[in-house]
């Protein structure tokens, strides 16, 4: 389950990475820096990822929370992750010479299994529900053995 539920994570991450970059290379190419840049896609890319997984990806998990709830961890778990995926970018760009644009996929690629792991563990766990389901199951078993 936490295998498909990644890879359905990877693939709405691939739409996060196309609008990150339709956002990215055109302030690239107007000359805005790339760190800028890279926030500036970050934050088009966000709720497009966030959505798609509500909807597919992380489907009825973390019930006990609100959308909104749900939204702002969710931007706070990308932002965990935006800062590693910058310090990444600017150490493939300034420490190993890579091009910018393409330390910028390097970076959104290995940063991407954090994403998913602090997720899935914090915006759409599902610690309350489970306790309930355990209550529920307990309350069933208690009432069959009468």
């Amino acid at each position: 389950m936490l295998l498909k539920m990644f890879a359905k994570f990877s693939v709405i991450g691939l739409s996060g990475v196309v609008v990150n970059m339709a956002v990215y290379v055109p302030l690239m190419a107007m000359g805005i820096s790339y760190l800028t840049a890279a926030v500036l896609s970050f934050m088009a890319a966000v709720t497009n990822n966030f959505v798609w997984n509500l909807l597919w990806t992380f489907r009825g998990r973390g019930a006990d929370k609100s959308f909104r709830h749900k939204y702002i961890l969710f931007v706070a778990c990308s932002i965990v992750n935006l800062v590693a995926n910058l310090m990444f970018l600017k150490a493939l760009v300034e420490q190993f010479g890579i091009n910018a644009t393409v330390a910028q996929l390097i970076a959104i690629g290995a940063t991407g299994v954090l994403n998913f792991l602090l997720n899935y563990a914090i915006t759409f766990n599902d610690r309350r529900s489970k306790r309930e389901e355990a209550a529920t199951t307990h309350e069933a078993c208690h009432y069959s053995n009468l």
